[in-house]
């Protein structure tokens, strides 16, 4: 066997033991009609590919979909815009390019954040424009993130701010469901075959650029 055909005997065994997404066109009509719900929801280029990575066990993802959908969308004490900000805080600190699209992209579209205020987002600590109630949320939510201790003094300038304890709930719930994600797509997506799953379901060209495994890794 020459090495061009090894080479292709070597992917095709790779392949085969990534998980393969549920793909749109493929999905039972209990899984469709979830799907379905997220399009309707968040929009179709957000029926991302984390969502075909579920649809393994509908059970699942119906649960992990209904978490998203009342952090994200339902009324909450959180700001949305906010929640959001929480989402791509942790996705620039994983370094995770389709998180940080995807979280860009909601608070571009959604919420009129310019560019410059991505920017300021990405430094926040160092921003002079976002005010310091919104960096004790981040501040706190990124520490959630990443295993690293609060401080009574963190507490306090939530409160500072106003945040009840529902409020510190959602950012608590918004943090582990989002962290996860984001830790979930530097860990497994490199497995599965997100470059066959529909560009129409993909937030933007940036983030399709990123869905093949060898560009998410």
């Amino acid at each position: 066997m020459n090495p061009t055909s090894n080479a292709v005997v070597k992917e095709a065994d790779q392949l085969a033991e990534r998980i393969c997404l549920v793909k749109p066109a493929q999905a039972s009509p209990e899984v469709a009609a979830i799907f379905e719900d997220i399009k309707k929801t968040k929009g179709a280029k957000f029926l991302t590919p984390t969502w075909g990575f579920f649809a393994h066990d509908p059970e699942l993802l119906t649960h992990w979909w209904g978490l998203q959908k009342r952090l994200q969308k339902l009324a909450g004490e959180v700001p949305k815009k906010i929640m959001f900000g929480i989402t791509f805080v942790c996705a620039a600190e994983v370094g995770c390019p389709r998180c940080i699209n995807n979280a860009q992209v909601h608070l571009q579209e959604q919420f009129d954040v310019s560019d410059a205020e991505i920017l300021e987002l990405s430094d926040f600590e160092n921003s002079k424009v976002i005010p310091d109630s919104e960096k004790a949320v981040y501040r706190f939510c990124r520490k959630m993130a990443f295993d690293k201790p609060t401080t009574e003094e963190d507490f306090a300038a939530l409160r500072a701010a106003g945040y009840s304890d529902r409020a510190i709930v959602e950012m608590i719930s918004i943090t582990i469901l989002e962290a996860g994600f984001i830790r979930r797509a530097r860990a497994v997506a490199p497995f599965e075959d997100g470059s066959l799953w529909p560009k129409d379901n993909l937030p933007s060209a940036t983030y399709a650029s990123n869905v093949d495994s060898k560009h998410s890794a």
